[in-house]
């Protein structure tokens, strides 16, 4: 390595010669305050709070009318909620929605790694409001998606819109919102590591544990029915089951139909088949199979022996 050299104004010039002087500071740009606000991201280590802090800097700093934030599941090609807005512009969990990304939402990724546009506007789009238990389309409008983008590109969306206000598209806010969705996406890639999926709130694959809730409310479902709700092929579905879980969807379900057979003839049930239907089984040969690889004996061996 060669040998550092100082290069000091006081060792390059002359010694007659005059020192440069600092001229009058500048008066700070709209875009300098930006990034001093957007400066609140650095300091958030943990992602679901960075997605919330995020959505609220879309309403109060750059002063969108109502934001929301989805991450891309590139596995099931969905968009997973976190964060969003109601017509109040209250800050509202969005965590159980999620949606098909689709040819328009690849298209718009594309624009924004490809330099086209930083931000798409879509007209006559449904304005929805998310609750814990349903999704309202309370009327019609535009619609900005804003790619949130790291080094290996897009890995998730800011949509914002008008709420029910009728105002029109703010180009110069919806620029500072491309600003603020691109240092959101090199936090969240700074914190996860390149090519590792971020799905907020909790670690659990969304799909997972939307599959595992549908279970619990009717364990009669079968991986076809839960993967047409959930708008994903079987195939896609059961490979994230798996590598969540690390159990077989399949697997999954047996033995949750299982435990609430046993815990129905706790209860006093004894009719098998009646006990076997209710707790999901679609027939008695079904529940005799399932048993038997799961407790190593039939069910009449088993209810016949101690236990």
């Amino acid at each position: 390595m060669a040998r550092r050299r100082r290069i000091d104004w006081s060792v390059i010039l002359r010694a007659d010669a005059p020192l440069p002087q600092w001229g009058k500071q500048a008066t700070p740009s709209d875009m300098v305050e930006l990034l001093l606000n957007f400066g609140d991201l650095l300091t958030l280590n943990d992602p679901d709070a960075l997605l919330r802090r995020s959505v609220e800097l879309a309403l109060h700093t750059v002063g969108l009318v109502r934001a929301g934030i989805y991450i891309h599941d590139d596995q099931l090609d969905l968009m997973v909620g976190s964060w969003g807005t109601d017509l109040r512009r209250k800050v509202v969990d969005e965590h159980n929605a999620m949606f098909q990304l689709g040819e328009l939402g690849h298209q718009v990724f594309q624009r924004a790694i490809s330099g086209e546009a930083q931000w798409t506007s879509m007209e006559d789009c449904p304005i929805v409001i998310n609750s814990d238990s349903e999704t309202k389309v309370v009327g019609k409008g535009w619609v900005v998606c804003t790619p949130i983008r790291c080094t290996r590109g897009a890995i998730g969306m800011m949509y914002n819109d008008a709420g029910l206000t009728s105002a029109p598209v703010d180009q110069e806010k919806q620029s500072h919102a491309a600003v603020l969705c691109t240092v959101l996406g090199l936090r969240l890639e700074a914190l996860h590591g390149p090519g590792k999926a971020v799905y907020g709130r909790s670690g659990r694959h969304p799909a997972v544990a939307s599959a595992m809730r549908m279970l619990a409310e009717d364990a009669t479902l079968g991986g076809v029915e839960i993967a047409k709700r959930l708008g994903v092929s079987l195939s896609r579905l059961a490979r994230v089951f798996k590598s969540d879980m690390g159990i077989s969807l399949v697997d999954y379900r047996n033995q949750l139909r299982l435990d609430r057979f046993l815990a129905l003839i706790d209860s006093g049930r004894t009719n098998l088949l009646e006990v076997a239907l209710a707790a999901g089984f679609g027939s008695y040969s079904q529940f005799h199979r399932v048993f038997r690889a799961l407790r190593g004996v039939s069910p009449r061996v088993y209810f016949s022996g101690p236990r």
